[in-house]
């Protein structure tokens, strides 16, 4: 199956060479609609302007679906992570970016990066943060965009916000996937192809809400047990670490297990085409919620809805970073750490019931509706960024009463 894919016509590449290692990086803009950009920074070997041009588009995606004012983009550089002199390659790489960081690009962390590292090295050459061209974009005083963008230092659980959100995302988009297709929350059987930053907020995410990871698995093995793993125990265990190694009694299988084990949802977090169109056939999970970008191929995720599975594609349940600016710029006083959560859960929760109610409606995939939704949305240089998500409740008033959702319809064809 081909999707034909919301794309901008207009994408504009700036590109560097490091002027003393010599490799190459690139700044992508898919497209110059909004006064705001946002992305990700990229650290790979063998990367090409090529596939940033595909992410940068991704990032479009995510944003029209979500309803913000914001163009995509993405940044990178071909090198490895690992070696001993990455850090002065990237702090390189970002002092080249310094003018675009300022004014356009709202920078945050894929592949290779850490978003604490990258607030570090923005820090050390004299910009305030990677986030910065949001307090000109979204028209901040320095002093309220400080307040705002602490929020994400603050721990919630056994993570920051920082670290939380993106998984927490993807958590709400599978809670809410399970629910409307008939699966109670309470005793969930989860599984989670990845267990790295993105895998372990959702594990704890979705652990809070009384689902139960029974299955984790990354590129060494898997881990299986039916009453579910000890998640807050492997947690405090540094992601490095093999989880077939995490814990002392879990059934060890190899990594394509993941795919073979009963659940009720199959939530994937790590690695593009996750699935092979074999394991497609007989995937006996009715639920797949992709959030790691592009890890489902398009003729695999069409073998899969051709069985009637239901699958959330990358750019919804992989929009958390994006819908977390939402729910930290959006509103009109500054959230707590929990209102992020709480505002970011809602937002998801309310897209994903909108998509899954206008694909009953109207006979279509999530996928199909989720590209309506996007090639619909209007954006305008003259608006800021955020604040105007059709999906965005208000905050809690003062006295703990939630402010019903500011809805609109969506174009969906769905409820909002």
């Amino acid at each position: 199956m081909q999707h034909p894919e919301y794309h901008k016509n207009d994408t504009h590449v700036i590109k560097y060479v490091d002027p003393v290692v010599g490799c190459s990086g690139f700044l992508v803009y898919d497209g110059l609609d909004c006064r705001l950009a946002a992305g990700g920074c990229r650290m790979q070997p063998g990367l090409t302007v090529d596939t940033l041009t595909m992410l940068a588009s991704r990032m479009t995606l995510k944003q029209r679906v979500l309803g913000l004012n914001v163009d995509g983009a993405k940044c990178g550089i071909d090198y490895d992570p690992r070696a001993a002199d990455s850090q002065q390659v990237l702090k390189r790489f970002m002092e080249f970016l310094r003018h675009e960081l300022q004014s356009r690009f709202s920078m945050g962390c894929d592949m290779g990066t850490r978003f604490e590292q990258l607030e570090h090295l923005a820090r050390s050459i004299g910009i305030g943060s990677v986030k910065g061209a949001v307090k000109k974009a979204q028209g901040l005083t320095d002093d309220e965009f400080g307040r705002r963008l602490s929020v994400l230092d603050a721990k919630v659980g056994a993570q920051t916000v920082s670290k939380r959100r993106a998984g927490h995302a993807l958590a709400s988009a599978a809670r809410t996937a399970a629910q409307i297709a008939g699966h109670q929350i309470k005793g969930l059987h989860v599984g989670l192809q990845g267990f790295g930053n993105l895998g372990r907020a959702a594990a704890e995410s979705l652990t809070n809400s009384g689902a139960l990871v029974t299955a984790v698995g990354d590129e060494h093995g898997c881990v299986v047990n039916p009453r579910g793993l000890d998640i807050e125990r492997m947690l405090q265990i540094d992601q490095s670490c093999r989880v077939i190694d995490m814990l002392g009694q879990p059934l060890r299988l190899p990594p394509s297990a993941i795919c073979e084990f009963p659940l009720d949802v199959l939530v994937l977090a790590a690695v593009e085409d996750a699935i092979t169109p074999e394991q497609a056939h007989i995937l006996p999970i009715p639920v797949v919620v992709v959030g790691a970008n592009h890890g489902l191929r398009p003729d695999v995720e069409q073998i899969l809805t051709d069985r009637g599975i239901l699958v959330i594609p990358d750019f919804i349940g992989g929009s958390g970073g994006s819908a977390s600016m939402e729910a930290l710029f959006g509103p009109a006083r500054t959230p707590s750490p929990n209102d992020v959560l709480d505002l970011l859960d809602s937002l998801v929760t309310e897209l994903v019931t909108d998509i899954l109610g206008a694909t009953r409606a109207r006979g279509l995939s999530p996928h199909r509706v989720a590209l309506d939704i996007a090639a619909a949305a209007n954006v305008s240089p003259d608006r800021p960024p955020y604040g105007a998500s059709p999906y965005l409740p208000a905050l809690p008033s003062p006295h703990g009463n939630r402010v019903a959702v500011a809805a609109r319809r969506s174009t969906s064809g769905g409820t909002a």
